[in-house]
């Protein structure tokens, strides 16, 4: 009796033994399957290459800065013919004047740039320029770039009223006397004329002047 009972527990502990073998077996082939599939898919993702092209840089620009505008630009002064001979006049033909003292320029200044305006270089223009006319430069005033004439400061006169007038030749107004510039000489040698009136100038006198 003892002898079939040891049989039988020698039967139950092999049929356990081989259950639990085959358990092991079928956790390894388990564990296998999952580490394939797992190198599977990291092989996958990482040999994937994007078909998409990449973005194009955007194409650079063959079109040249624009230059400066306007650095030399249009005449401002030009020569013209008149009673008192042939003289500096602005672009517009109105006559242009140097206010003179013992042969040295004197500045117009206050209520004397109301009755005479100054030649102004135009905006965005930075040198003065003449047709026929040389020894023109400009200068940094309150006003703005001023033309000069060998050195002297232009002007216009609010009393003329149409090119060729000369009504501030000779005038003697603001620490000096004013001169039209005669081209060939400095200026004109007329007789000083009675002092400029002190009054406003008319509205009318001025159309030609701006820039």
């Amino acid at each position: 009796m003892r002898t079939t009972m040891s049989m039988n527990q020698r039967g139950t502990r092999a049929t356990r033994a081989t259950r639990a073998g085959r358990a092991t077996r079928y956790s390894v082939v388990a564990l296998a399957a999952s580490a394939a599939l797992l190198l599977a898919a990291c092989g996958s993702s990482g040999g994937t290459v994007s078909s998409s092209s990449p973005t194009s840089a955007p194409a650079a620009s063959t079109t040249a800065p624009s230059s400066a505008t306007g650095q030399t630009g249009k005449p401002i002064a030009m020569t013209a013919d008149s009673k008192l001979g042939r003289l500096l006049v602005d672009s517009n033909g109105m006559t242009v004047y140097t206010l003179m003292n013992n042969g040295k320029p004197v500045p117009c200044e206050g209520q004397c740039l109301t009755f005479w305006p100054p030649l102004l270089v135009p905006a965005g223009q930075t040198n003065a320029t003449g047709t026929g006319v040389a020894d023109l430069s400009a200068a940094m005033t309150n006003a703005g770039r001023q033309v000069e004439y060998k050195g002297a400061p232009l002007y216009r006169y609010s009393m003329d009223n149409a090119p060729g007038d000369t009504n501030g030749d000779g005038i003697n107004a603001f620490g000096g006397i004013w001169h039209v510039v005669k081209l060939g000489g400095s200026t004109s040698t007329s007789s000083p004329s009675a002092a400029v009136p002190a009054t406003t100038p008319s509205t009318t006198s001025a159309g030609g002047y701006g820039y």
